[in-house]
């Protein structure tokens, strides 16, 4: 296991991913215990010059109630995790579905495997 890993409790299917650089680190805030990701190789630029990326954001379990960033009802109610899909001049959208970490793993793999233009 990744210092990263343990230091913001990642489950080993969901480190695998960072151990074998589909996810890399962008950004950590220790005190609120979140860690960003991206995922370089699935950027991609379109044929009018937009540029598609995805990225991962990641809560401590153990803190998300605290330092959750939305809830439906309560805070931490919510997984301590989400995805984002930007596009240039077309905003940010949150990735619908992903509701426990194994509906993120196989998100990820489809991913991972699909061919993005």
């Amino acid at each position: 296991m990744t210092d990263i890993a343990s230091k913001y409790a990642l489950p080993d299917e969901l480190s695998s991913f960072v151990d074998d650089g589909f996810l890399e680190v962008v950004s950590e805030d220790e005190d609120r215990k979140t860690i960003e990701f991206h995922i370089p190789s699935k950027r991609v630029t379109d044929t009018e010059g937009r540029v598609t990326s995805y990225s991962l954001t990641w809560i401590h379990p153990a803190y998300n109630e605290q330092f959750c960033h939305s809830y439906a009802e309560k805070p931490g109610d919510l997984p301590n995790f989400y995805v984002l899909e930007d596009t240039t001049d077309v905003g940010d959208e949150q990735i619908d579905g992903l509701h426990t970490v194994a509906d993120l793993v196989a998100w990820l793999e489809n991913l991972k495997i699909a061919d993005v233009y």
